[in-house]
């Protein structure tokens, strides 16, 4: 199911309600939820970074470099995984997908809102900004009926990425042919997961990468809703409105330059023309 045309908060917050009547109709017990996922560009494919690059073979080859520069920064890395056991293994994981390194997890929020921010980032290159913005919809319980995890539990059931059950399917050592993802939650070991309501899809170790858009059943788990490129900005401003702007999805000091510059442009904008001397805001801030 894909809904275009949504040019407000309001209109994308209808397509939510709508999306989320298909998968639980009233009357039936809460097992569902939706995870979101907003992109910049609504042609972008549902893919780990690392399969944009060497593929997830290389994975091995990151971790092991990672783990080895990151050493001496130990004491300034939030919830650093001491340990060296399979635990450790996901936590340096998805540490290095906190710090950026590419891997095979793949971003999502519990929240609507935290997807439709990712969405209309004003940070965008050329090329996004010609394309309208999207966000798309997951619905994890569904995705991962196509797991059994536990015989004990229903299909859907959603793990912890360190669960012994779902290392023997998405674990390093893995031996599967699989080629879909699964929905799972990771170590809340940094402040974005946390601020960002973040969950994952983590794609298995296998030579070949398939985005989740691209799987045969994919209308069965996804939904995406299309924003208009041009509704960019007034989107925002109406975020803006409601409390919330790009420093909630970023809690963390290297933002506080990007917050001055916005809270300087709105104090320029109130000064009183001719009560006194407008400073332009490069002679209030002078960068290093």
């Amino acid at each position: 199911m894909e809904i275009t045309g949504v040019r407000t908060v309001e209109q994308y917050l209808r397509a939510v309600d709508e999306i989320y009547a298909l998968i639980c109709p009233p009357g039936q017990p809460l097992k569902h939820e939706l995870w979101f996922r907003g992109v910049k560009n609504t042609n972008y494919n549902l893919e780990p970074t690392i399969a944009r690059g060497l593929g997830v073979q290389a994975e091995i080859v990151y971790l092991s470099k990672f783990r080895s520069l990151a050493y001496p920064y130990v004491g300034d890395v939030p919830y650093f995984p001491f340990s060296e056991d399979r635990d450790s293994y996901w936590g340096w994981l998805f540490m290095m997908q906190h710090y950026g390194v590419p891997t095979r997890l793949l971003d999502w929020s519990r929240e609507a809102l935290i997807g439709l921010l990712f969405a209309v980032d004003p940070d965008t290159t050329e090329e996004e900004a010609e394309n309208d913005p999207a966000v798309w919809f997951l619905n994890p319980v569904e995705l991962n009926k196509a797991f059994q995890f536990y015989d004990f539990l229903e299909p859907g059931y959603i793990p912890n990425a360190t669960e012994p059950a779902f290392n023997t399917r998405f674990g390093p050592d893995a031996k599967t042919d699989n080629v879909k993802a699964a929905a799972a939650i990771g170590p809340l070991n940094n402040p974005r997961i946390i601020k960002q309501a973040g969950t994952f899809t983590v794609y298995p170790v296998t030579r070949r990468t398939v985005a989740l858009n691209l799987l045969p059943d994919a209308n069965k788990y996804l939904y995406k809703i299309v924003l208009e490129k041009e509704a960019r900005v007034t989107i925002n401003e109406q975020l803006r409105h409601y409390g919330l702007t790009q420093h909630d999805l970023f809690p963390e000091i290297s933002r506080a330059a990007a917050d001055i510059q916005r809270e300087i442009r709105a104090e320029d904008a109130m000064v009183v023309p001719g009560a006194s001397k407008k400073l332009t805001l490069s002679s209030r801030i002078t960068p290093s």
